[in-house]
Formats: structure tokens, C-alpha cells, sequence
């Protein structure tokens, strides 16, 4: 962003969330932001009342859209193994599509304070029940096998994660063939030998 850039609440967001993403919450400073946007500090608070706000609606925003694109995913299907393997694209593609946003919810809700902190919480433990539930529904029906379904839960939601560290867009594969091919290792965590075939990488 360059002076020419107008500021608006908008990109005050953007250059906050570039920054929080590279180093942190509490080593950027409203000046550190105002700097990327070539304005001064105080003229920001015309646009975001705090650097605290300015967290909060980052990651409010985040999961908000996380969450939005997971139920619009399981929306299409009853199938509890198409309904994993959904979840999964959905949210392998969300880290890797929007992996500033995804830093910040991973590693800066410590520095949240509330009512914040528990409305984030809130609405990640909301995304991580929801794919729960449905390694939870595939083992009741017979279809998946797996010892515990919360710790294969976790497995399946860190696989974001392990897909953000090594991913480039500039890489072999495409975010969205990354995220087909970790929904095919997601239902072998689970242990469910009866899907549908979805090559990898398609």
C-alpha cells in the first residue's frame, strides 16, 4: 500500500493483518500500521477505535467466513463421508487462501481480552464441534473406525495447518488440489473404506 492508497476501515484491516501475521500482535504498533499505509498514527483512529478492535474484527471476520464456508460445503451432501471429505477442502482451502488471518487466530487470541477472547473461542471450538460431530456420525453409522473420533477430529483440523507450512501458490499444485488431496488422507484417518473414489489432486 502507498500514499495513494485511501484509508479506509477496510485497509487499516488489511495492513494490521499483514503485520499481526509477521510479527505479532504486540510487536506491531498503530504506528508500524500507519507506516504500511503512509498516513499518520492518530488519523487511523478515525477509521478503527483500537488496535485491540482492529484483532478482534480481524479474527471475528475470519471466522465468521470459516464458518460460512463450511456449512455452505456440507450443505450439498447427507453423505457422512462426502460430508468429511467437504469439510476438509473447506477448511485446508481456508487456511490456504487466507493464511494472514488463519496466523493470527492460531497464535493471537492469548492476546484478546474480553468479551473478545471468549467470542473467538466461541466460534472456533463451534467450527472444530462441527467437524466432530460428523467423524462422531460416520462412526455411529458404521462407516468410519477410529478409536476416539475428538483426537481423529484434531488430526483432520490440524491438517490446515500442515498444509499452510510447506504450500506456495506458485507451487506444483493448486490451494484447491492441495485441499482435495488432504480430503482423501482425511478419510483414511478415519477408516472409511466405502466412499466415493475422489482421485487426489483432480
Amino acid at each position: 500500500m502507498t500514499r495513494s492508497t485511501p484509508v479506509s476501515p477496510q485497509t487499516v484491516q488489511h495492513a494490521a493483518r499483514d503485520l499481526f501475521a509477521s510479527q505479532g500482535y504486540r510487536g506491531t504498533s498503530m504506528k508500524d500500521i500507519a507506516q504500511v499505509l503512509g498516513v499518520s498514527a492518530p488519523n487511523l483512529y478515525n477509521h478503527v477505535p483500537s488496535k485491540q478492535v482492529l484483532l478482534y474484527t480481524i479474527m471475528d471476520v475470519a471466522m465468521d467466513r470459516a464458518l460460512d464456508a463450511l456449512e455452505a460445503a456440507l450443505a450439498g451432501t447427507a453423505d457422512v463421508a462426502e460430508q468429511l471429505r467437504l469439510a476438509t477442502v473447506a477448511t485446508v482451502l481456508d487456511f490456504l487462501e487466507n493464511p494472514a488471518e488463519v496466523t493470527s487466530c492460531n497464535t493471537e487470541i492469548r492476546s484478546l481480552v474480553e468479551p473478545y477472547r471468549t467470542t473467538i473461542i466461541g466460534k472456533r471450538d463451534a467450527y472444530g464441534a462441527r467437524i466432530r460431530a460428523i467423524v462422531e456420525r460416520g462412526c455411529a453409522e458404521g462407516r468410519f473406525h477410529v478409536r476416539d473420533p475428538r483426537t481423529a477430529s484434531y488430526l483432520i483440523l490440524e491438517m490446515g495447518n500442515s498444509a499452510k507450512a510447506w504450500f506456495r501458490p506458485a507451487g506444483t499444485y493448486t490451494a484447491r488440489q492441495v485441499a482435495e488431496q488432504y480430503a482423501d488422507y482425511a478419510l483414511r484417518i478415519v477408516g472409511c473404506t466405502d466412499a466415493a473414489d475422489h482421485p487426489a489432486g483432480r
